[in-house]
């Protein structure tokens, strides 16, 4: 079986959506209709979308989405197999989150310096036929690879504390582990983090 990965651009809107709508939650899932825009999704846009009219409500973030990749706002990752998208990993430079910046998320930023240059790993969706087939493993390792070459100092993801199952978008701490991350216990949960080396380093 042959996975491509690709970083997502703004030419793949189709595609992610197509994923989103058709494939990445065809097991029943009740994470269905979420398009990965919830670390952008702030209380603003959750009372915007209560004023719409009920019919219309499920596909406001489905269009945030479209617009998020768009103007290149969602980042990541995008696994390819038979040409179609089978799984994603939403990754971005971390002071891109809502969610994870330091005033809502203070202890993700333990032991980092202010200046560091982190990329997060917020989620992981593979297409529930393609799971155990190395597809969030290899989005891991091409995150692991973009962030060497892009100068980021740490690459971190956001494992479930626990015993990992299918709906803990976040990956398992094991995942990480083989990939040489360090699982870092901060309030609340743990931080998978990988500090990448620079080219002179051995």
């Amino acid at each position: 079986m042959n996975i491509e990965v690709k970083k997502l651009d703004s030419n793949m809107a189709d595609e992610y959506l197509t994923f989103f709508d058709q494939r990445a939650f065809s097991d029943g899932s009740a994470e269905k209709g979420c398009y990965c825009v919830w670390h952008h999704w702030t209380d603003k846009h959750e009372q915007e979308r209560s004023l719409m009219p009920e019919n219309e409500r499920p596909y406001r973030k489905r269009n945030y989405a479209k617009e998020l990749i768009r103007n290149g706002t969602l980042n990541g990752f995008a696994a390819f197999c038979e040409e179609q998208i089978v799984g994603f990993c939403n990754a971005d430079t971390k002071d891109h989150y809502f969610r994870l910046s330091r005033e809502n998320q203070p202890d993700s930023w333990i032991d980092v310096n202010e200046n560091d240059k982190i990329l997060a790993i917020v989620c992981f969706i593979v297409a529930p036929d393609m799971r155990r087939k190395g597809v969030a493993k290899a989005l891991l390792e091409c995150a692991c690879q973009y962030a060497q070459e892009n100068g980021y100092d740490y690459v971190e993801g956001y494992p479930s504390k626990g015993e990992f199952v299918v709906n803990n978008c976040g990956g398992s701490a094991s995942m990480y582990m083989e990939q040489g991350f360090e699982i870092v216990d901060v309030p609340g949960g743990i931080i998978a983090r990988k500090k990448m080396k620079r080219p002179q380093e051995p």
